[in-house]
């Protein structure tokens, strides 16, 4: 199995459950020693020991541990081996493709002698088929790399199993095809269609917004507007039949009080017990 893998594993584990917790799966899972390098390849039963010893200790089926791996390891995938896709290719191009990229990436390892467990033709109705056969029976991982390279590649894709090792066939199949919006489309068009009120007609709108306006000609029409002088005019008028209720009549400018005047210095000094300045006061 690639390096690449399992080093994605250690990863994974180390991310969702912390180190102290990747070093008990390591050693239940018997590799405690060992090292994983992404050129390298290892037993692909030791990625089995690892999934199984994390389904120990999360509660996980070894199933949905290895699923939930292939999503995450899609874009790891894409990043070491991008170069060998063709960038015209769709998702479902590169998985037509997938024997011949399995044997390029183990080659890059150093294996000289590849097999990919993994074989991919097109089926009748535009799917790709993918068929699966190992003794490690690790159709979930494939399942979820496949959901992953989607994800990625931002083209969703469905996966309907036709039959599995797990059930006691003799190899996995799989038919991938892309993730249609047709219904999302049409469920959130009826959605809009539901919350938007229905159109109404300029005569309807317009009583909607300013009520019935029928019974405005009973109402009088506002007063014409008067000259300045007339209006005051009428106030004066007002004024002197009706005066105010304390009797007196409105003060008007030309009966302001005139100004006090200012009282004149006295010819006499005033008063003073102090003959200096009463000396003072005549020299003045």
């Amino acid at each position: 199995m690639l390096g690449v893998i399992l080093l994605g594993f250690q990863n994974y584990v180390r991310e969702r459950l912390g180190e102290e917790l990747w070093r008990t799966i390591r050693n239940e899972a018997g590799v405690a020693e060992r090292v994983y390098l992404p050129s390298q390849t290892y037993p692909g039963e030791e990625l089995h020991a690892l999934a199984t010893s994390m389904s120990r200790l999360t509660g996980m089926s070894p199933a949905l541990v290895l699923e939930s791996f292939g999503d995450k390891l899609a874009s790891e995938l894409l990043r070491v081996y991008g170069n060998l896709v063709d960038p015209r290719w769709r998702v479902l191009d590169v998985l037509v493709h997938s024997e011949e990229l399995i044997e390029r990436m183990a080659q890059r390892s150093g294996d000289l002698a590849p097999h990919s467990p993994v074989t991919a033709r097109w089926g009748r109705d535009g799917e790709v088929v993918l068929v699966y056969q190992s003794h490690l029976k690790g159709c979930a991982l494939i399942k979820g790399v496949v959901r992953g390279l989607g994800a990625n590649l931002e083209q969703p894709v469905l996966v309907d199993e036709n039959r599995c090792m797990l059930a006691g066939a003799p190899t996995c199949e799989m038919a991938v095809k892309l993730e249609r919006t047709t219904q999302l489309t049409e469920r959130a068009q009826g959605l809009a269609r539901r919350l938007t009120p229905p159109a109404m007609g300029r005569s309807a709108l317009k009583n909607a917004l300013f009520g019935d306006r029928g019974d405005m000609s009973s109402v009088p029409p506002p007063p014409a507007s008067s000259s300045k002088q007339e209006l005051l005019s009428a106030w004066r008028t007002e004024t002197k039949t009706n005066p105010p209720a304390s009797g007196v009549t409105p003060a008007r400018i030309s009966t302001l009080p005139a100004e006090p005047r200012t009282p004149s210095m006295p010819s006499t000094p005033p008063p003073s017990s102090d003959g200096d300045a009463s000396e003072l006061w005549r020299r003045r």
